[in-house]
């Protein structure tokens, strides 16, 4: 288990959403242009491109040999799918290699434009191609269109605080962002982060729109972290090395960062679904290769330095530090992530989208997660865990943590009975509190703090019992939805803080629980 340090003096950023349960009853704004989408991320996670062009679809998908098992891949120059690279010792599988010895043979094509992977894949010229979640979400329109499915059967990283939100000192709140300057590299992973962020706030949506409206779009991460730090902006969503810099700067801080999240910013490999139904065989061996070329992952280096040009010429130290961006994914986590976290992450992901004014298909979801091609692994496997800790923490460390200030709020409603901590109507308030229930599953590094309250004109220790039930009541089906609960706080705040008077009509708003969602960072 391991042990946060959470002192006063400790980088600590908190991200709340309230849920008020109470008794009684119950974006983007600005134009984006059609094919126009473009990330030049070098370095951070999901470094690719998708640059217009003239034509950019094709009447239907394009026929790939079925009957022949090469899996012809594209890559963008990105230090995750190293494992790749490892398992294949270069851009053609070489004798001796681990997909070698698995009896299968892949072509890898550096290819850092979106636009043109895309394009292969459905003319059938690739038959797998290397995609963030988000990536994916924005391509299913167009793979829609073209009559192609695809399937991801397999996450290779995710964002490990490698991508981030900076804000300079004073701005704690999503509050606080209304009327600032924020910076964004125009149509990147960070900047979906960002959107995500906004749009899991309680704010109203004309504030959402009117942040969103005002963003300040930059053509890559560089631009966007010395505009903010040369004082142009007030936040800016961005990745490392940007983001350390705010430890040593006076003026800055990180509001939030995917050190929290293990899959909002998650890289994995699309594959034409025709092949991999044809080949499921060579699919499960691929996986299984890349999950035995992790070990690989901070230690050998020439392969990758020889495929991906930016990395030749850079010492094996640097790139051991752009590895610590991303977290490797094996068996385990994929499991949990393809059966759970992922679809939920890539619904999220079509909202963006859309708001944007692109066309995605939100069904695709339910094929394109598929965990059966690691089924086979499973015996195997069996004893891989995930690579998530549950967090330690003592009564001075959780007392510590209810007084820090809120970043983001967010809040709903269901029902309480009367003097009870029952829901009044079971049903209702367990598809409301779902909600919480993914945003605690994609913040998988957030502490859960559940305070219950109630309504009395008067304190006593049955009030304080009451409250608290009622917050145990919540953790209890946070829990069974299963939650750590390592990673649950439960507080009773009787009548200390009730909303109206007690006496009011609307009294039934003080019988309520708050659930606060607060990311710790080391």
């Amino acid at each position: 288990m391991k042990r946060m340090k959470l002192t006063t003096a400790g980088r600590v950023v908190i991200f709340l959403v309230v849920l008020a349960i109470l008794a009684g009853a119950g974006l983007f704004g600005y134009n984006f242009y059609k094919n126009n989408f473009a990330d030049d991320k070098p370095a951070g996670v999901g470094g690719q491109t998708d640059t217009p062009q003239s034509s950019t679809t094709t009447p239907s998908a394009g026929q790939t040999n079925t009957d022949d098992p090469v899996i012809n891949l594209s890559l963008d120059e990105w230090v995750g799918w190293k494992p790749i690279i490892d398992a294949n010792q270069g851009l053609t599988t070489q004798p001796g290699s681990i997909f070698d010895q698995m009896g299968i043979k892949v072509n890898i094509n550096i290819i850092n434009d979106a636009t043109a992977s895309s394009n292969a894949l459905i003319t059938g010229e690739l038959n797998a191609a290397g995609y963030t979640t988000n990536r994916t979400a924005f391509l299913s329109g167009k793979f829609q269109e073209a009559g192609l499915d695809v399937v991801m059967p397999v996450f290779t990283n995710y964002s490990s605080g490698g991508d981030g939100i900076i804000a300079k000192t004073g701005i704690n709140t999503v509050n606080d962002l209304l009327g600032k300057k924020i910076g964004v590299p125009r149509f990147s992973e960070a900047q979906t982060l960002l959107v995500w962020f906004v749009n899991k706030s309680d704010l109203s949506d004309s504030d959402k729109q009117s942040i969103i409206d005002n963003l300040i779009l930059f053509e890559d991460a560089s631009e966007t972290g010395e505009a903010f730090y040369a004082g142009q902006l007030d936040v800016a969503a961005t990745w490392q090395p940007y983001l350390s810099y705010a430890t040593d700067n006076a003026d800055a801080h990180i509001l939030f960062s995917t050190s929290a999240s293990k899959s909002l910013i998650m890289d994995g490999i699309v594959f034409r679904s025709d092949f991999a139904q044809a080949n499921p065989d060579v699919v499960t061996a691929f996986i299984d290769g890349i999950f035995q070329a992790n070990e690989m992952y901070t230690t050998e280096f020439d392969y990758i330095r020889e495929v991906m040009p930016m990395f030749a010429g850079v010492s094996d130290e640097d790139i051991a530090a752009q590895c610590g961006d991303a977290e490797l994914m094996g068996y385990a986590e994929n499991k949990e992530v393809l059966d759970s976290t992922a679809p939920s992450v890539y619904a999220d992901m079509c909202d963006i989208w859309e708001s944007l004014g692109e066309t995605v298909n939100r069904k695709a979801s339910m094929m394109l997660f598929d965990s059966q091609y690691l089924t086979p692994l499973a015996d195997k496997y069996s004893s891989a865990t995930t690579n998530s800790e549950s967090v330690e923490l003592t009564e001075e460390q959780k007392q510590e943590i209810v007084d820090y200030e809120a970043l983001l709020t967010k809040s709903m409603t269901v029902e309480f009975v009367a003097d009870t901590a029952q829901f009044k109507n079971p049903d209702e308030a367990y598809a409301i509190m779902d909600e919480f229930v993914t945003i605690a599953n994609t913040l998988d590094g957030a502490i859960i703090q559940v305070e219950g309250n109630i309504n009395a004109r008067n304190y006593t220790d049955s009030g304080q019992a009451l409250s608290a039930e009622r917050a145990k009541a919540v953790a209890k089906y946070f829990i069974a939805c299963g939650i750590d609960p390592n990673r649950l706080i439960t507080v009773g705040n009787g009548n200390t803080k009730m909303l109206v008077d007690p006496g009011a009509s609307d009294a039934y708003l003080n019988r309520r629980t708050d659930v606060f969602f607060k990311i710790i960072e080391e």
